[in-house]
């Protein structure tokens, strides 16, 4: 997919490179970059992504993301490969995933029940009455629960 599309709605994004370039694939794990590959940095809780970057820049990646405030040292002489810097790259992989993989989200009919009693019957009641008109229903018990705000 284009750089360019899959950067869509990602607001104050700086680029140094190319954007009509092809993205084969994204990834914030430095291990799984390959030629072609989009490499966003993520400042986790115990490593920072960034720290990767000399090793990724080896794999040669279409394009690497940094967060704002990453040390730049080293990566000026980069000629192919395009770097993009965000306010947030954890916000931003999020953006870009949903836009390399075509929004999925918007594809998906979600309901939620909610209340003291009668989740179970409520939620098979409704499986029941889907699946009769000929639709797929799955029912994530994960997610069920009580949740305080």
């Amino acid at each position: 997919m284009e750089l360019k599309k899959v950067l869509q709605g990602i607001e104050g994004v700086k680029a140094k490179g190319k954007l009509d370039i092809d993205v084969k694939d994204i990834t914030n794990d430095s291990r799984k970059v390959k030629e072609g590959s989009m490499f966003i940095a993520i400042k986790g809780f115990a490593v920072d992504g960034h720290k990767y970057v000399q090793d990724v820049i080896k794999e040669r990646p279409s394009a690497i993301m940094l967060e704002e405030g990453a040390d730049l040292k080293g990566l000026a002489d980069l000629e192919d490969i395009t770097i993009l810097v965000v306010p947030d790259t954890r916000k931003a992989l999020a953006i870009v995933s949903s836009n390399f993989y075509d929004n999925p989200s918007k594809k998906l009919k979600l309901i939620g029940v909610t209340g003291t009693k009668g989740k179970t019957t409520t939620t098979y009641m409704i499986k029941e009455i889907l699946e009769k008109q000929g639709k797929k229903v799955r029912i994530n018990w994960n997610y069920c629960g009580i949740y305080k705000w």
